[in-house]
């Protein structure tokens, strides 16, 4: 299994990885006619969101797609062909994104931060982190749990199967983005 390429957000003065999600509503390809397919072991998914927030509100500003055909227009958006035949990106595309809920964000390497390969790094894996709840889009509250995620990495998280936690369940786990995962308390 290898770690999987996150969604991002630009957030006040640069790019966070998104480790946890908790509501509904971010991009969805099928609202866009897009059949994402997987391109690498590290994007099952098959596309990459970058998201922005702007003014207050989440958008999506770019997206990376798995397809063997070139996949239509977004807006008035042309994909373009990456380096790899099978990778499209858009750029520029400022959709507004209707999300209500949380998302756990994070930047930064900690030191000694134990190895895990597989799934979606959690955020106590990262040094700054940073909650954003958002109602219909709208950005509500930000607050900064660097602190709080930091206490969760002294206490030694699970890095492996929980006794009795097959192994099954622990990759399912490792590849979601909940937070009981990113966040364990």
């Amino acid at each position: 299994m290898t770690t999987q390429i996150p969604d991002e957000v630009f957030f006040e003065r640069g790019w966070f990885s998104v480790a946890a999600v908790d509501g509904t509503g971010l991009f969805d390809p099928d609202a866009h006619d897009l059949d994402p397919m997987t391109t690498s072991s590290a994007c099952w998914r098959g596309y990459i969101c970058g998201y922005a927030v702007s003014d207050g509100h989440l958008v999506v500003r770019d997206l990376i797609l798995g397809s063997e055909d070139p996949p239509p227009l977004i807006g008035k958006i042309h994909p373009v062909r990456e380096d790899d035949d099978a990778r499209w990106r858009y750029e520029g595309l400022d959709i507004p994104v209707d999300f209500t809920g949380r998302l756990l964000i994070g930047d930064g390497d900690v030191d000694d931060r134990p190895y895990l390969n597989m799934g979606f790094q959690p955020a106590w894996m990262y040094s700054e982190v940073h909650e954003l709840t958002f109602q219909a889009g709208t950005l509500v509250t930000a607050a900064d749990r660097s602190a709080e995620l930091a206490a969760v990495r002294a206490a030694g998280p699970a890095t492996e199967p929980a006794q009795g936690e097959s192994t099954k369940d622990w990759v399912s786990r490792t590849f979601s983005l909940s937070y009981d995962y990113s966040w364990p308390r």
